[in-house]
């Protein structure tokens, strides 16, 4: 859904596009109808706006410095200007501003629902692209998390760490890392830990208690108890169980 702002200095105009144009078939939840370019900013800076229908003919401040304003310094809403001139001498400057239609007044609410749902369809678009963009960016995230941690869970490691690792603040990434995979900092580092003691177990001939050291246990019985409970036997019973399977299958 999206947000609408409006800005226009006639005052019935401006009721009329607010009140009479059924804004919720094309997916616009908020309409906000402003009467100037000066108050049009302070909702600019306050507001998440998607969309701006203004008037190109305004005292004081007119829709293409408005666009400008919005080019120059904010996250780009898609403007669509109205005029009741054909002023083509604008059509240069407003596509380098950013303006993606024009309306040319006067006008039916259909051409106006048509020409605004375009922009909609955009918004639209936009959004999920961000949205997969951010999923992909996230991800990202994870794994680099995961692979720190199994590549330094030796060492006694916190969440700073980790955080200063992928450039993050510790309680946007506790929180990311919770969102994402439902387990907290502490229960991913003792999971990447016990994962590790898996593939040592399975691989090396070290002793468990020299694996618990690898794996960032300070405490070799601890590391059991731990182990244990995670995989219902001990890690010494973990790794005959796992050599005997092995020796099946050479057979």
């Amino acid at each position: 859904m999206c947000t609408l702002l409006i800005v226009e200095d006639e005052e019935i105009l401006l009721e009329r596009l607010v009140k009479t144009i059924d804004w919720e078939s094309i997916g616009i939840n908020k309409v906000i109808g402003i009467d100037s370019s000066e108050e049009a900013l302070n909702v600019l800076i306050t507001e998440n706006v998607d969309i701006i229908l203004t008037d190109i003919r305004m005292p004081i401040m007119d829709g293409l410095d408005l666009a400008e304003f919005v080019h120059s310094r904010l996250k780009h809403p898609y403007i669509i200007l109205m005029s009741g001139y054909k002023e083509f001498e604008y059509a240069h400057r407003a596509i380098k501003l950013g303006v993606v239609d024009y309306i040319l007044k006067p006008f039916t609410k259909e051409e106006v629902l048509e020409t605004v749902k375009k922009a909609v369809e955009k918004v639209t678009a936009e959004q999920s692209r961000q949205q997969r963009l951010d999923s992909c960016e996230n991800k990202n995230i994870i794994d680099m998390v995961f692979d720190f941690i199994f590549a330094n869970c030796s060492k006694q490691i916190s969440l700073n760490d980790v955080a200063e690792y992928v450039h993050l603040h510790p309680v946007y990434l506790s929180r990311l890392l919770k969102n994402k995979t439902g387990k907290t900092f502490k229960e991913i580092l003792t999971e990447v830990r016990l994962k590790k003691a898996e593939k040592l177990l399975k691989t090396s001939s070290l002793k468990h208690y020299e694996i618990a050291e690898a794996v960032g246990f300070s405490d070799a019985q601890y590391f059991s108890q731990v182990f244990k409970k995670v995989y219902g036997m001990t890690p010494i019973e973990w790794k005959k169980q796992a050599l005997e399977k092995q020796s099946r299958l050479k057979i």
